[in-house]
């Protein structure tokens, strides 16, 4: 029998914090040796661990500290890295903390099954509710919420929230004939009560957000965010959903990339507002830009006061949260530097020049290859400052190294059609990442590497990361397919409780163990096999979807399945593509279908067995309008190419053919030139997605009727394939690598087996690929030389899955590390951006008077820096040195003030002589400029005007400024942890002298432009 003891402790972390953690001990018998002078001895695993023992960390687990302790007998010895290798402390507290959550996960979700039971005996008296009884429930819910009436999910004296479910429920019923599920029902509980709802590939999370979002639009001065990964998925889901809320009476909003700011203001103004998750933030930032009010989009207190429900809330909230929005500015970049760099890297060499640390994705030159460098570029320091102020050659040399060894074209990024430069790659989905540049020079490097034309530089003026927008929500919400394995960081970061919801029906997909071989090229052979096998690309065959991690891979796939004679669909970052995403995932799961995609997280479309009718109705209802044209050349821009004739299961027949004639006929006299792409989607949507109304227009009846007849057509061909695909096993699921997170892994197979589908998953892994290589170390090698297998030979044993999940783990940690330390950093930043957009905010939306007075208070406090920095320690003025500095940010008093004014006053008598000086001559430019603004018949006002101005811009280069410097300071502290001292707690104690400095400059700027500007005809009056 072993004993595990588990010991409550408070220690002290890094930072000397006392922080409550636990000690886990567990002996380990040793193993007997052959000498006989050895005696028997028995080691100790001690692991500490921060947070209350088998609850919720209340660290995300880059806080966990381990120690180890050695006895000074030679018998026995401490150890936690043998713990960590071994795996059995983790192991246990793991599986114990796993329990617990799901022990808890069942109490909660018995609490809101009681809701769903009252929401359940409310269905039949909302069922004879008519349409205008529904709207007038809207009015009445919102009325009880005004009176005080709770919609707390824990408030079980309350019903109105058990009503207003009753009610989106029907309504959902009523106008898109979806109905909710009670797990679906569960699921809208969750989040309202501000929690994660892990919800499976399939499950409907999209219907399920309609549930809290109309709950929370009830309430006076709330808007309800619904915030999505990219344009298409927001403009599906408002069409969509978004019927089900007009028909309720609240308004919806859509933004999309491309909108004007009137556009903005109008969607976000909305009750439901649907937008990308970097829309969102891009707008945060340049809202606090702006130069007017009327530069600004988002409502006031928009996060203070609003709902938002995060869909793909863990490639939002965790994957993503690695790299920050910024918004810069363009400064020429010196293009000629980049190429000579890019020339010089060419002719560098690994390991002779420079080495590379793939895993940390840097590179460090050595001393031989500072000296080649600066030898080849003849300078004596790379470090040097030249006279074209283009800055030291250090960093255009580092970036173009990089650029050369980390940076991989159509895997870390593709370069874009027509001349649009370098489109970075988000690994974590395989989309192009719209507006993303790298930072430093980086993303310059890259495209001298590519030889197209290198970009202007950016300096940053305004930067926030996820976590720290989206934390400004008062109340927060997230759904998605894959959450657990980041419940802790999750929790400690957002406050966001991860809540699995119970699929309706079981999983019946098969995850078969992962196969490895020796290489890659023996691994993909092993896939197209698989392929054909299964009879993928055949009539009658299963569909299959193979998942790649990078476009380049996707693409060597693509081209051997051809070469085995496969047709393939490609879905990938390239633009040509990823346009096509609707068309290519709607036929995925036909018969014999072979998809090759990289990354199917948040792709937001499921996989149907047989095919989509709905979709491929819709494409081909599009394709034939558009050929009618009922939509301008100018506007079907905005659309992919239609598919080809061979694309759809069937053809139309004749009657089909006419009703889609007159339905087109029928758009072109009620619109003309005039519709727009988004009208059109939205005219498209209710005619194809939503049930008849009684005060339709005839254009949608016609058009809807014409769409019906499409989907039907397609319906009755694709029946019978469905069942084919069902008796085949179902989808089958492919991956060619292991993620950086096992939550994609999970996500790409959940694209199988939705709502109790059949369906297979399994991946074909090699030992070459990136994660064994980077991460996988010696132990795997020795795997291989265990095993002694050929190149083409599969490795399903268990201590290659085993090894595998440990390097997984490891790289999650890796960046849960890299997560961590940014927030630790962020968090400090945070703070001081809050107070300073809560100062230019004022500044922004203040009025004249309230201007004025805040520059008779920059007046004030610029006085008083001036004369007491030249103050004697007697306490006597340098009254020459006084003026002086008068003359350089008064420029206009310094005619009306001499020496002997101030000559024999003490320093505070000083300070409110030139205060009065200042404010005298100050207010009579304001009169003079009143008056001649009269006289002309202009507003008044114009020099409060021109003091807002110029605060504002005075205000945002100093905060880029800051940004910089704090960025400066953060690369700094970072080499202070090998003087044993805390990086964060030295950023936070410098950056706070920096940003008390940062206040004092903006102010000392704002009075300098300001006065320079009034100094001309100040002085042609006194003369």
């Amino acid at each position: 029998m072993m004993l595990i003891i588990a010991v409550s402790v408070l220690y002290r972390d890094d930072g000397g914090h006392v922080v409550q953690g636990y000690v886990v001990i567990r002996p380990i018998p040793s193993t007997a040796t052959t000498s006989s002078s050895s005696s028997s001895s028995s080691s100790t695993i001690i692991n500490v661990r921060r947070g209350p023992f088998l609850g919720i960390s209340s660290r995300p687990p880059h806080h966990f500290h381990s120690s180890s302790q050695s006895s000074s007998s030679s018998s026995s010895s401490f150890s936690s890295s043998s713990a960590l290798s071994m795996g059995v402390v983790e192991e246990f507290v793991a599986g114990r903390d796993a329990e617990t959550r799901r022990e808890s996960n069942d109490a909660y979700l018995a609490v809101l099954r009681k809701r769903v039971d009252n929401i359940n005996r409310l269905e039949s008296y909302v069922e004879e509710l008519d349409d205008d009884d529904m709207l007038d429930k809207t009015s009445e819910f919102r009325k009880r919420i005004s009176d005080g009436e709770s919609i707390d999910v824990n408030d079980v004296g309350s019903t109105l929230l058990d009503e207003a479910y009753a009610v989106v429920r029907e309504a959902a019923w009523r106008v898109i004939e979806q109905r909710h599920y009670d797990v679906q029902l569960l699921g809208g509980l969750a989040l309202h009560d501000g929690r994660l709802a892990e919800m499976a590939t399939g499950e409907g999370k999209t219907l399920v957000s309609t549930l809290p979002c109309y709950v929370n639009a009830l309430v006076e001065g709330r808007t309800s965010f619904v915030v999505t990964v990219n344009d298409y998925l927001a403009r599906r889901d408002m069409e969509r959903m978004g019927q089900v809320h007009r028909y309720l009476g609240l308004t919806v909003g859509l933004v999309q990339a491309g909108m004007t700011e009137d556009e903005r203001r109008e969607a976000y103004n909305s009750d439901v507002v649907y937008v990308t998750n970097s829309e969102l933030g891009f707008d945060y930032l340049r809202d606090h830009l702006a130069l007017s009010p009327a530069q600004t989009v988002l409502p006031p207190n928009a996060f203070a006061n609003g709902y938002c429900v995060v869909d793909e809330a863990d490639s939002v909230l965790i994957d993503e949260a690695r790299t920050p929005l910024i918004i810069s500015k363009q400064v020429p970049a010196p293009s000629s530097k980049y190429r000579v760099a890019n020339t010089l890297a060419d002719n560098l060499r690994p390991k002779v020049h420079y080495d590379v640390d793939v895993k940390n994705k840097n590179v460090v030159l050595n001393e031989r290859g500072y000296k080649d460098c600066e030898r080849a570029l003849g300078v004596s320091s790379l470090f040097e400052e030249p006279s074209d102020a283009t800055g030291a050659w250090a960093p255009y040399i580092l970036n173009a190294i990089k650029a050369k060894e980390l940076f991989n074209k159509d895997v870390e990024y593709t370069v874009l059609p027509d001349g649009k430069g370098v489109g970075i790659i988000d690994s974590f989905t395989g989309r192009v990442l719209d507006g993303r540049r790298w930072s430093d020079g980086l993303h310059q490097s890259i495209e001298a590497k590519e030889g197209i034309e290198v970009s202007e530089q950016s300096k940053v003026i305004a930067k926030v990361t996820y976590q720290s927008l989206f934390r400004q929500f008062t109340r927060l919400s997230g759904m998605t397919g894959t959450a657990m394995s980041d419940a802790a960081e999750l929790e400690f970061t957002y406050g966001l409780v991860v809540t699995p919801i119970p699929t309706a029906l079981p999983i019946a997909r098969r995850d078969y163990p992962d196969v490895a071989f020796r290489t890659r090229d023996a691994a993909n052979k092993a896939l197209v096999k698989e392929v054909l096998n299964v009879g993928g690309g055949s009539k009658d065959g299963r569909p299959c979807l193979i998942g790649t991690t990078s476009v380049a891979q996707s693409l060597v796939i693509v081209k051997a399945l051809e070469d085995a004679g496969i047709k393939a669909e490609l879905l990938n970052a390239l633009p040509e593509n990823a346009a096509r995403e609707s068309e290519i995932v709607a036929q995925a799961g036909r018969p014999g279908v072979v998809t090759v995609a990289t990354n199917m997280a948040g792709r937001g479309t499921d996989i149907l067995l047989g095919g989509c009718p709905n979709t491929m109705a819709r494409l081909k209802t599009r394709s034939f309008l558009f050929d009618q044209g009922v939509l301008g050349a100018a506007e079907r821009a905005f659309y992919p190419r239609p598919p080809d004739d061979g694309y759809y299961p069937c053809d139309i027949d004749d009657d089909t053919v006419f009703m889609l004639k007159d339905a087109a006929a029928s758009l072109k006299k009620e619109f003309g030139d005039g519709l727009t792409a988004i009208k059109f989607d939205e005219i498209l949507t209710v005619a194809t997605d939503t049930t008849e109304g009684d005060d339709d227009p005839a254009y949608i009846v016609k058009l809807r009727n014409a769409a019906q007849a499409v989907k039907e057509t397609f319906q009755e061909k694709l029946a019978p394939e469905k069942e084919i695909v069902r008796s085949r096993g179902g989808l089958y699921v492919m991956g060619t690598n292991r993620h950086e997170s096992s939550r994609i892994d999970g996500q790409l197979r959940g694209r199988a087996g939705r709502q109790g589908d059949p369906g297979t998953s399994r991946f074909f892994l090699s030992f070459e690929d990136d994660m064994f290589v980077i991460f996988g170390g010696d132990g795997l090698k020795s795997i291989l030389k265990t095993f002694r297998v050929s190149e083409d030979m599969p490795i399903e044993a268990p201590q290659v899955t085993d090894a595998l999940n440990k390097v997984q783990l490891a790289v999650e940690e890796k960046y849960r590390d890299i997560r961590g330390q940014i927030l630790d950093f962020d968090d400090v930043l945070n703070e001081q951006r809050k107070v300073f957009y809560r100062r230019r905010q004022q500044i922004l939306f203040s009025n004249p008077e309230t201007t004025l007075k805040i520059m008779d208070d920059y007046h004030r406090e610029t006085v008083s820096d001036i004369v007491k920095a030249q103050t004697n320690e007697d306490g006597s003025v340098k009254v020459g040195k006084v003026l002086e500095k008068i003359g350089q940010f008064f420029p206009s008093v310094l005619p009306v003030v001499t020496v002997d004014d101030i000559a024999d006053l003490k320093q505070d008598q000083v300070i409110s002589f030139l205060v009065v000086a200042v404010e005298e001559i100050f207010k009579a430019k304001v009169d003079e400029l009143e008056k001649k603004a009269k006289a002309d018949g202009r507003a008044p006002g114009s020099l409060a005007r021109s003091a807002n101005y110029i605060t504002l811009v005075s205000m945002d280069n100093a905060w880029s400024d800051h940004l910089q410097n704090m960025e400066n300071l953060k690369e700094n502290v970072y080499l202070r942890k090998y003087q044993d001292l805390n990086p964060a707690d030295e950023y936070k104690r410098e950056s706070l002298a920096m940003f008390e400095g940062l206040l004092d400059k903006m102010r000392l700027n704002t009075i300098f432009s300001l006065w320079q500007s009034l100094t001309p005809a100040v002085l042609s009056k006194s003369s």
